[in-house]
């Protein structure tokens, strides 16, 4: 039986406008799911990527975490750690290899990949 998810309130030093909206606090009630993830699919960077993940846990337009001041995008970050998952990083260095593929670095992802696992064993 698993445990119940204590939702995480985030309080904003910078409110961000969007649509007419401000946004002062943002809530994550639940922890990650397989949805979240495919929110990320329509962007190319590792930054709007997870925006986007975040953007689907707490039930706002992605634009609203990606016009997050620095510090409150990573207080965020420390906060929803807990709803994220251990394969949290995995998926952002997932998000990284497709992001430096693009670019045609992947051999560097790659090796940096490797050396995870290989660490893991």
């Amino acid at each position: 039986m698993s445990q119940k998810t204590t939702p995480v309130e985030l309080t904003l030093e910078e409110p961000v406008e969007h649509g007419g909206k401000t946004f002062d606090k943002l809530t994550f009630a639940r922890k990650r799911k397989v949805r979240d993830l495919v929110a990320a699919d329509d962007y190319k960077s590792i930054l709007q990527k997870t925006g986007a993940v975040y953007a689907s846990m707490a039930g706002v337009p992605a634009e609203v975490i990606l016009d997050l001041d620095a510090d409150d995008y990573a207080n965020l970050e420390e906060q929803v750690a807990p709803l994220m998952g251990k394969s949290w990083e995995d998926v952002k260095m997932g998000f990284l290899t497709e992001e430096a593929a693009s670019y045609g670095m992947q051999t560097a992802v790659q090796a940096e990949l490797a050396k995870r696992a290989k660490a893991s064993d």
